[in-house]
C-alpha cells in the first residue's frame, strides 16, 4: 500500500522545478553521450531529443503531482461565492 503524500501545493511546485532541471540536464547527457558514441562526432540533434525527452518526463511527472493535490482537496472550499 503506498504512502500518502502530505506534501502542500508550494513543495509540489518547488519540486517540479527541481525535477526540470535534473531531468532536462540529464536527458543532454545522455543524449550527446549516445550521439558522440553512435556518430563518432558532435551533433546537435541527440542533445535535443534528449533535452525534449527530459522536459516531457518531467512534464509528465509534474502534471500528475499537482493534479492528486488539487483532485483530492474538498470541492465545497472552491465554491466562488455570489456577493449579494
Amino acid at each position: 500500500m503506498p504512502d500518502i503524500d502530505k506534501r502542500d501545493f508550494e513543495e509540489r511546485y518547488n519540486a517540479c522545478f527541481t525535477d526540470f532541471g535534473l531531468k532536462i540536464v540529464a536527458g543532454m547527457l545522455i543524449g550527446s553521450m549516445l550521439g558522440g558514441f553512435f556518430m563518432h562526432g558532435y551533433r546537435r540533434w541527440p542533445t535535443c531529443i534528449g533535452a525534449g525527452l527530459g522536459l516531457g518526463m518531467a512534464y509528465s511527472n509534474c502534471e500528475n503531482s499537482l493534479n492528486s493535490f488539487l483532485l483530492s482537496m474538498d470541492p465545497k472550499i472552491c465554491l466562488i461565492k455570489r456577493q449579494p
